[in-house]
């Protein structure tokens, strides 16, 4: 099996990372918080590890089904997808008409907003504290 082939296998932790900066890029449009990204991916891996089994295993498969969602029609997973399909994606599970398919949103989607503005929040007490310094 190819490397190249791997990246397009649903994946739990890829489909996170992919949703977080999909969710980033929709709260703010003219971010560029790449480097914020990896740390709200884990705060939200963490936030599912920790969960009690009937709720994290659950959320583990929605996640899943997330990502293997659009490889019938576009042949990849969500987390291999350009940012505006992945948009797509996210504003038409949030506003579906199946429960499970919002609920899915709506779980990760003040998660990452948490996780986003307690990074910016540390940078702007770094940059603070430095500027203190000097």
């Amino acid at each position: 099996m190819r490397l190249a082939s791997i990246h397009l296998f649903p994946s739990v932790e890829k489909c996170v990372e992919a949703l977080a900066d999909t969710l980033v890029s929709l709260e703010r449009p003219d971010s560029d918080e790449q480097e914020n990204l990896e740390a709200i991916a884990a705060f939200l891996q963490t936030i599912l590890t920790k969960m009690p089994d009937h709720l994290g295993i659950p959320f583990r498969i929605l996640t899943l089904i997330f990502d293997a969602w659009p490889l019938a029609a576009t042949g990849k997973p969500f987390h291999a997808l350009d940012l505006a399909r992945r948009i797509d994606q996210v504003d038409r599970w949030e506003h579906s008409r199946l429960a499970f398919r919002r609920t899915l949103i709506a779980f990760y989607r003040p998660f990452t907003i948490f996780a986003f503005y307690s990074e910016l929040c540390k940078q702007d007490v770094l940059v603070g504290a430095h500027t203190k310094q000097n």
